[in-house]
């Protein structure tokens, strides 16, 4: 009974060792910088989906993404996205709104992960709509 007993907490012992804390959540995003390419201002509205990957160990949330314009939005879900699994950004160019010539705009992306906040980069020429 005694060598049964010593057994079990070697065996307890040895599963605490190769256990790993969690790191926490990540974001991958497939890049960071979306080339929009010529616009005109006359355009209807340009939509981009940017995907990103939670690389974590643990579930990720984007709590917020902040936009350099008011010329752009971004929806995206609250929900958290499971390790290993995709989330979506879905972002609108309202040219209506864009100035002219050289476009450069940053979102900001909070969220969950360990990483911090993440920076994308929208660019595009935007030419005037006559």
């Amino acid at each position: 009974m005694r060598r049964g007993v010593l057994c079990l907490v070697a065996m307890l012992l040895g599963v605490g060792l190769y256990a790993q804390e969690p790191r926490g959540a990540d974001i991958e995003f497939t890049t960071n910088v979306v080339e929009l390419g010529e616009l005109s201002r006359s355009d209807d509205k340009s939509y981009v989906r940017l995907s990103f990957l939670n690389t974590g160990d643990v579930p990720l949330v984007v709590t917020e993404v902040r936009t350099s314009c008011s010329c752009t939005t971004i929806k995206h879900d609250r929900k958290p996205i499971a390790p290993g699994e995709q989330g979506v950004l879905n972002i609108t160019v309202d040219t209506s709104k864009a100035p002219v010539g050289n476009f450069y705009r940053v979102l900001q992306v909070y969220s969950t992960a360990i990483s911090g906040v993440k920076n994308i980069t929208l660019k595009a020429e935007i030419k005037d709509g006559d």
